[in-house]
């Protein structure tokens, strides 16, 4: 009977999950100060964007870019927290081509 009712989830663990609620709190912070009618929708790409970022250097690129540039778009008060997010060496290696794109593109560069 032994293996029976066992979970098939995968725990990311615990400092790195931490982590990650770290270096995602000034995006937060942002969200939480932008206006009532765009934040269920920022606060939703805000967590698909730590889902896909708890895969690390697997996560997909486009996926991240295309959260990025949700997020911008819905909050551009944050725009300045989603650039630093990116700048920590924990993220920074998940920032493939297009995700990179879209953070020159914030940046006006």
């Amino acid at each position: 009977m032994t293996g029976q009712g066992q979970s098939g989830s995968v725990n990311i663990g615990a400092p790195f999950a931490a982590a990650l609620d770290d270096i995602f709190r000034p995006l937060t912070e942002a969200i939480t100060a932008a206006p009532t009618e765009v934040r269920p929708q920022a606060e939703a790409k805000l967590a698909a964007l730590k889902q896909e970022a708890t895969k690390g250097e697997a996560a997909d690129d486009s996926t991240v870019a295309n959260h990025v540039d949700g997020l911008a778009a819905l909050v551009p008060g944050a725009v300045g927290a989603v650039v630093s997010v990116f700048a920590t060496p924990l993220l920074g290696g998940i920032a493939g081509p297009a995700t990179q794109a879209v953070l020159d593109k914030l940046q006006g560069k």
